[in-house]
């Protein structure tokens, strides 16, 4: 009898301490609320047969007419062989073209990517509306921010002039 109750609290603690390690372990929690947001993200976009991703895209390029994919990367903190996956795919579905200006190229949305501004922009409200609900608002602002923030800091603390070799 001992030796199964001894067994059992074993496992119990086992089973704690990795709950622990995973409720302090920002990488898990972080791609954990992704998983569930992006779940939301393209129920609300389904309908208007675009991913979340190219959505945002779009939402961009209606602000930022004839913008190099360079500064889309930027805006989107995407590569730039993503950020081309995206404009072929978009480019192929005829709501965005690419303008030769010199060496440089400009991203245009198309007449009926155009037109697609306001359908995009409620599923955006939709969704922003349905993860608000589950959050409640200011929290929901509040870890925006916080995970923003902390982008923002893991993205200066791993750049290349930031990096210290102690050997040196």
């Amino acid at each position: 009898m001992i030796n199964d109750t001894t067994a059992r609290e074993e496992k119990s603690q086992k089973s704690e301490s990795r709950r622990h390690f995973l409720e302090d372990c920002l990488f898990f929690s972080v791609n954990a609320i992704s998983r569930q947001l992006l779940k939301l993200a393209e129920a609300e976009f389904a309908s208007l047969k675009l991913s979340p991703a190219h959505a945002s895209l779009m939402l961009i390029l209606y602000d930022n007419p004839g913008i190099n994919p360079k500064k889309l990367g930027e805006f989107l903190q995407l590569s730039p062989s993503t950020i081309t996956r995206f404009i072929d795919a978009l480019a192929r579905k005829k709501l965005v073209r690419r303008k030769n200006c010199g060496k440089n190229i400009a991203i245009f949305p198309t007449q009926k990517g155009l037109e697609m501004k306001p359908a995009i922009a409620q599923a955006y409200k939709a969704f922003y509306l349905a993860y608000t609900r589950m959050l409640g608002d200011g929290y929901a602002h509040r870890l925006a921010l916080q995970i923003h923030q902390a982008g923002q800091r893991l993205a200066g603390a791993s750049a290349p002039e930031n990096f210290h070799d102690p050997d040196l």
